[in-house]
């Protein structure tokens, strides 16, 4: 029997299968609990199982909510058919807690009402996606029950192969199991419109904001040494200037740093409810999945936090090859017409011009300026106007 239950999961997903030619038939016996069925090796027999009047409403299909007696013969003998030509019997079983439910609006405890046309609509999903992976989809039929009669609403579902292959044995593992599971789990507690939400406060509230307000515009002491330590820092090749790449992993931690800096120093309102939505989800997370070694609960918030600092980080490398772009042009300009003993000056002003453009954006002005100063009196004043331009 092939399982995926944690602690505390909101849905569990156990299977097992039965051999067309197993003469002793224990497990399959023993699940079926039925006195009819104890002494016969008939496939059939587990859709009579299934469709019990005590247990459950009534079988469904991949096409039909109710089979009516006709279509319950016509699935019956299906599936003696397909015994005979050899196919495995998988019996799988779909496991809710009833509290999780009820909080997802699946549940009316009060009532002891399911929405079971929602279940059975989710059940199709997750057969087509076990059947399409398992490579069971050419020729198989399957039927299903949703059973009241326990403390854990579940549902029963039963599937042949009409046309069996040799290598049946196997092809459903462990990881088709957890597909069908996040299925039900996905579509019963639908967290896409907060999970949209958490993205557009991180991408479009603070990093893109970031964008459209350049460090400059706002700046401080603090942050323009923080940002030069980080562009001397960086490699020659500005190809390499993204947070992705493994080149910079030395200056990453200073990029985390100031990241952190900025965030407090202007967006520390979003990302309070950035984190109070987080932790949210953590909590629904934790009770849907449970506390089992995969604790995908943790990995939530820390990639969502992970993510944050990466857009952010390249959003200042961004600007660090804009500014490096600039002092690159600016060079040009100048180097070839300063002479050995200004080298230094020079090197100070192109910075201090490339600042000015970023903050300002007045490029045409400096650049016709750069051009009209050629000798050294000229230079000297140009640099004074840039001195007066800080102050301001």
């Amino acid at each position: 029997m092939a399982t995926n239950n944690d602690k505390g999961t909101a849905v569990v997903v156990t299977s097992k299968f039965v051999m067309p030619n197993n003469q002793e038939f224990t497990n399959y016996i023993n699940y079926l609990d039925r006195d009819e069925a104890k002494n016969k090796n008939d496939f059939s027999l587990y859709n009579n199982y299934m469709a019990d009047k005590e247990k459950a409403t009534s079988l469904f299909s991949e096409h039909d909510d109710q089979l009516d007696d006709g279509k319950k013969d016509r699935m019956k003998e299906a599936f003696k058919l397909a015994q005979e030509r050899g196919s495995i019997l998988y019996q799988d079983v779909v496991s809710f807690d009833n509290k999780w439910l009820e909080d997802n609006g699946i549940y009316d405890r009060k009532t002891k009402t399911v929405d079971e046309k929602r279940l059975k609509d989710i059940t199709r999903l997750a057969m087509k996606d076990m059947t399409e992976k398992s490579k069971l989809d050419h020729n198989t039929i399957w039927s299903g029950a949703i059973h009241h009669n326990t403390d854990h609403i579940h549902i029963h579902i039963a599937t042949v192969d009409l046309s069996p292959t040799k290598d049946q044995r196997g092809k459903r593992k462990l990881k088709t199991l957890e597909g069908m599971r996040s299925i039900y789990v996905n579509k019963i507690n639908d967290r896409s419109k907060e999970h949209q939400e958490i993205n557009n406060m991180i991408r479009k509230q603070i990093v893109n904001n970031k964008k459209e307000n350049k460090t400059f515009s706002t700046f401080n002491r603090t942050f323009k040494k923080d940002f030069m330590n980080i562009y001397k820092a960086l490699p020659e090749n500005r190809r390499y200037w993204n947070y992705g790449y493994q080149n910079i992993n030395h200056v990453k931690p200073a990029l985390n740093k100031l990241t952190k800096k900025y965030i407090d120093t202007y967006y520390r309102k979003e990302f309070n409810q950035l984190e109070e939505k987080l932790d949210k989800e953590v909590e629904i997370l934790k009770k849907t999945y449970g506390e089992g070694s995969s604790q995908k609960y943790k990995d939530y918030k820390t990639n969502k936090l992970d993510d944050l600092y990466k857009r952010m980080g390249n959003a200042f490398l961004s600007e660090m090859r804009e500014y490096d772009k600039k002092v690159n042009k600016i060079d040009k300009k100048f180097y070839s017409s300063a002479s050995g003993n200004d080298n230094n000056k020079v090197q100070t002003m192109k910075k201090n011009v490339a600042f000015n453009q970023l903050k300002y954006g007045f490029d045409r002005i400096v650049y016709s300026q750069l051009n009209q100063n050629k000798n050294q009196s000229a230079y000297d004043r140009f640099q004074r106007d840039i001195e007066r331009g800080h102050s301001m």
